[in-house]
C-alpha cells in the first residue's frame, strides 16, 4: 500500500523489539534485526523490486529462535583501518548434514553530499572464514569463502554493484557441509574515505551484525551453543523483559 502504510507498521515492529529486548539494544541493531527477519514473498502480483522483503508482523519471528536455529547479535564500534573478528559460536559436538548461515551487517556513517559518486564516507570489506585455525603452510591467513559477493576477484566498479562495498547494509546467506566449518569467523575491515580518497585521522562508526545458524539435524543447537560457551562467558543470552504476547 506504499510508505503511508509500510512506515508506521515498520516503526511498530521496531518499537516492539525495543520494548522486549530493552535499552541495551542499539537502534542500528533493531534495523539489522528487521532486515534480517524480512522475507521475500513469491507472488506474481507483487512488483519484482521488493528490496529486503516483507517484515513479519509477528515480533516473535524477529527475536526468537526456532528449533534447529540460533541467532547471535553483535553490536559495537568499528575503528578506521582496523580489523574486527566476529567469531560465530558453534556447539562442542560436530555438525552433521547441511548448515545454513545467514548474516546481516549494518553500519552508520557520515555522507559526502558534494560527491555523488563517493556518497558514503565509509566502506566495509567483510571476509568469511569457515575455519580460523585452518591455515595452509604457504599462507598467513585461513582460507576464505565467498559470502556477500558472487565473485571472488572483481574491479572497483564490480565491487560497488555486486558486493555493495560502500552500501551501509549487507545481507546474504550460504549453505555449507557441517564437516567443513569449525570456528568460523567474519573478518570486518573498516575503510574511511573523503571525496573519494583515503581519509586521514582516527574515525569510529557503529555497527550491528546479526548471524543465524540453521542446522536441520540439530534441533537443540541453541542450547548446545549456550552450553559450549558457558565457561567462556563470551556470549550472553538476551533476557526478555516482558511477555512477547502482549506486543
Amino acid at each position: 500500500m506504499g510508505t503511508s502504510y509500510a512506515a508506521p507498521l515498520t516503526l511498530r515492529s521496531a518499537v516492539g523489539i525495543r520494548a522486549v529486548l530493552g535499552k541495551d539494544i542499539h537502534p542500528l541493531t533493531i534495523k539489522a534485526l528487521l532486515i534480517h527477519g524480512s522475507k521475500i514473498i513469491n507472488d506474481n502480483n507483487l512488483p519484482k523490486k521488493v528490496e529486503w522483503g516483507c517484515i513479519p508482523s509477528n515480533i516473535k519471528e524477529l527475536i526468537t529462535c526456532n528449533d534447529n536455529t540460533a541467532t547471535i547479535v553483535y553490536q559495537g564500534i568499528l575503528q578506521s583501518g582496523k580489523y574486527l573478528r566476529a567469531q560465530i559460536p558453534l556447539p562442542n559436538t560436530s555438525l552433521n548434514g547441511l548448515v545454513n548461515i545467514k548474516a546481516t551487517l549494518c553500519y552508520a556513517c557520515h555522507v559526502d553530499p558534494q560527491d555523488a559518486a563517493a556518497y558514503t564516507k565509509a566502506g566495509l570489506t567483510t571476509t568469511f572464514r569457515p575455519d580460523v585455525n585452518k591455515v595452509n603452510p604457504d599462507q598467513k591467513t585461513p582460507p576464505s569463502k565467498t559470502f556477500f559477493s558472487k565473485t571472488k576477484f572483481a574491479t572497483e566498479e564490480k565491487l560497488r554493484n555486486d558486493l555493495q562495498k560502500w552500501e551501509t547494509v549487507l545481507h546474504g546467506n550460504s549453505t555449507f557441509r557441517g564437516s567443513s566449518i569449525s570456528k568460523p569467523v567474519f573478518d570486518i575491515h573498516y575503510i574511511a574515505r573523503d571525496t573519494g580518497g583515503p581519509e586521514k585521522g582516527h574515525h569510529e562508526i557503529p555497527y550491528a551484525l546479526i548471524v543465524t545458524i540453521s542446522a536441520s539435524n540439530h534441533p537443540n543447537i541453541y542450547q548446545d551453543i549456550i552450553d559450549a560457551n558457558e565457561k567462556l562467558k563470551i556470549y550472553t543470552p538476551i533476557e526478555i523483559g516482558i511477555d512477547i504476547d502482549q506486543i
